[in-house]
């Protein structure tokens, strides 16, 4: 039996292309789990009542027209549309890195509805608790375990014995923790300290439990943040853009708290990258009104017109 052409569908926008003069293109993750992209015809317009619903990191409702092509979006509907989340700049950088991440691994006609309870999940958690960031560590092992990229953390991935602790490095191609025995025989083996096996293991044991009770310092955020990250870059295969996004707002925040200090000296430090700054020399401030009508004032009364000759 072939597939209706009209139907109904629940998902949440990862992004937003504009096409020809008044044509979107949305990218979105259905409930299914599965990547999906349709076409709203004039949603551009003044007048069009789709443009507010297709808005990033906006969970809607769909009913969807199946062409030869592409899917045409006939309706849509808000469902939850994150204003919260959206409102703070660190929340949404994470949120895009998030969006960016599903983007890569979701595929097309492929359902995987754990992909998208996780994603709604995790979005919700940064939305109640913006500061958190043991959400994103969870969304990003998680994720690959679901994808079926899953790290191994207990046993060496050469010679299936159980690693040691303090005697084990962690290898991205190879897909997990090896023993120093083998990893003297292998390369790209990179350390990994044992809090943060630790914490990687908790993720993977307590993977459906709540993280708002877990505390992890900033060192040891960055050392399994990069383990993860590095891994996921392996098997999506290039870099995610929006990872620079959030270090950047990082940098940020931490100058603009530093600055706000009472015991912080003033104009110490450099200002990050994202601060914009005037380049070569320093700009000369205009005059101020008054003084702009009193030169002009001047120059008027001292200085006489000339003649033209006839």
């Amino acid at each position: 039996m072939a597939a209706p052409r009209l139907f109904k569908t629940a998902g949440i926008v990862l992004k937003t292309a504009p096409l020809g003069e008044a044509d979107l293109l949305a990218t979105l993750i259905s409930q299914d789990g599965s990547k999906l992209l349709a076409m709203a015809w004039g949603a551009r317009k003044m007048n069009s009542r789709k443009m507010g619903h297709l808005d990033s990191l906006t969970r809607v409702d769909l009913d969807l027209y199946r062409g030869p092509s592409m899917y045409s979006i006939r309706q849509v509907l808000t469902l939850e549309s994150f204003v919260v989340l959206k409102s703070r700049l660190d929340a949404t950088a994470r949120a895009f890195y998030l969006a960016e991440l599903v983007d890569g691994f979701a595929v097309e006609g492929s359902p995987n509805p754990p992909l998208y309870s996780l994603f709604l999940e995790t979005l919700r958690s940064v939305q109640d608790a913006p500061e958190d960031k043991e959400p994103i560590l969870k969304f990003q092992l998680e994720m690959l375990r679901v994808n079926g990229f899953m790290p191994e953390l207990y046993r060496c991935v050469e010679c299936r014995r159980d690693v040691e602790a303090g005697r084990h490095r962690f290898v991205v191609s190879l897909g997990g923790v090896i023993c120093t025995d083998c990893a003297s025989k292998r390369e790209g083996a990179t350390p990994l300290s044992l809090p943060a096996l630790k914490t990687l293991r908790h993720f993977h044991r307590n993977g459906d439990a709540d993280t708002s009770r877990i505390r992890i310092s900033p060192d040891l955020y960055e050392e399994v943040h990069a383990v993860l990250d590095r891994a996921i870059r392996y098997w999506l295969d290039r870099e995610v853009r929006s990872r620079r996004f959030v270090v950047q707002v990082q940098r940020q925040q931490a100058w603009m708290a530093a600055e706000r200090r009472p015991d912080h000296p003033p104009h110490s430090g450099e200002k990050p990258a994202l601060v914009p700054r005037h380049r070569g020399r320093n700009p000369v401030p205009p005059p101020s009104r008054a003084t702009s009508l009193h030169s002009r004032t001047s120059t008027c009364h001292s200085e006489e017109a000339p003649r033209r000759r006839i």
